[in-house]
């Protein structure tokens, strides 16, 4: 755990003090579409090097799946905007280790600041913030059939895109996200989840 959350500082610090060293010094710009904008995203999820923990290892079978999410943005000083969201991310998970291949499945809210540059056509975003995660699962365990269900968890996403003005007060948002939680469960390890988010929204200024 101590390795995982020097980790996470040593990632998460740098982000912060650019996203804040962006936002003093950046233009008086629209942070978003409008004052507040929604959004919806859909696209695919892929661990990074497996799950990790120092358990049984069955976690390296997992793969890539669908994602999908949704939140709001809103102004909050200048360039620096917030967004409050929630998302779903799927693996998948051999059969050999799964029955019938069954997928694990991963819910959680985001809490983060956003920053979009420019004011209208073409635009280009970045975004980091803190990131909740509980995991659904079935593997095989000695034999049997056991459904497993993490205690919570959490970490954090980051990532970056561009928005690309489709209609008045309407952009596509193709990007690509970095995510890191720790997740506790009651009767095994915690497990270390590293994975990569691409997909594509659809955000609507009001």
């Amino acid at each position: 755990m101590t390795g995982n959350r020097n980790l996470f500082l040593s990632t998460w610090t740098p982000a912060a003090l650019v996203i804040l060293s962006l936002s003093l010094n950046g233009t008086d710009v629209s942070c978003q579409e409008g004052a507040f904008a929604f959004q919806i995203r859909g696209g695919a999820t892929a661990p990074v090097a497996g799950f990790l923990d120092e358990g049984e290892g069955w976690e390296e079978k997992a793969g890539p799946h669908r994602s999908f999410g949704m939140g709001f943005t809103f102004p909050l000083y200048r360039s620096l905007g917030g967004y409050l969201g929630f998302s779903q991310h799927r693996f998948a998970c051999d059969s050999d280790v799964c029955p019938e291949g069954e997928k694990w499945i991963t819910t959680g809210f985001d809490v983060a600041l956003r920053m979009v540059f420019g004011r209208t056509g073409l635009r280009s975003w970045i975004q980091a913030g803190i990131h909740t995660n509980r995991i659904e699962g079935v593997v095989f365990e000695r034999g049997d059939e056991r459904s497993l269900h993490s205690e919570g968890g959490g970490g954090y996403e980051m990532g970056g895109g561009v928005l690309v003005e489709v209609g008045e007060r309407m952009s596509l948002a193709p990007g690509i996200r970095y995510g890191l939680s720790d997740v506790p469960f009651a009767t095994r390890p915690s497990l270390g989840l590293r994975y990569l988010v691409v997909d594509l929204g659809l955000v609507l200024g009001f």
